[in-house]
């Protein structure tokens, strides 16, 4: 052995993958994320999917002052136009209202609610139409609908928004 040349230390070449592998495999799980989804929001008793299949919205109404019974009936020609469907307007006290809606036999109630009504625990109560103050207390005209159906509280919470568009 020359005593001039030094032996080189064996060096770790790590083995290389054909360039483009982790392009061609991210199909594979996001195949696989979007397999579980389906419509989102959803919808528990598919409240969106029915108004829109039977033409009907069943809309009931509370005791309302007559400026927000013309932006109650402002907001469901709204919903009219959206979902396609005619509205099935039914009057009755407030209590009355909101047991139908929590049994699924209304779809919407607009009605006065005070800030700590203890109805907001039950139903939804989306964004108000109108708002006014008495003595220290502030009541909101507001939609309310079937906690959980929310396809269905997104559309109305969207169509509260717009009520500042020309219907």
């Amino acid at each position: 052995m020359d005593s001039g040349t030094a032996a080189k230390p064996a060096t770790f070449v790590p083995e290389r993958k054909p360039k483009g592998t982790a392009l061609r495999l991210w199909p594979i799980p996001l195949c696989l994320a979007l397999a579980g989804c389906g419509p989102y929001p959803d919808d528990i008793s598919g409240t969106l999917d029915r108004i829109e299949q039977s033409g009907r919205v069943r809309i009931g109404f509370t005791h309302l002052r007559a400026d927000d019974e013309v932006a109650a009936r402002r907001f469901v020609a709204r919903i009219e136009r959206t979902t396609g469907a005619k509205a099935s307007l039914d009057r009755g006290p407030a209590e009355g209202q909101l047991a139908r809606l929590e049994e699924g036999k209304l779809d919407l109630v607009i009605s006065e609610f005070a800030a700590d009504t203890p109805w907001a625990q039950s139903v939804a109560i989306v964004e108000p139409l109108a708002k006014r103050q008495w003595g220290k207390q502030t009541f909101e005209l507001a939609p309310a609908a079937q906690n959980g159906e929310n396809r269905w509280i997104a559309l109305v919470e969207r169509e509260v928004r717009n009520m500042s568009l020309p219907p």
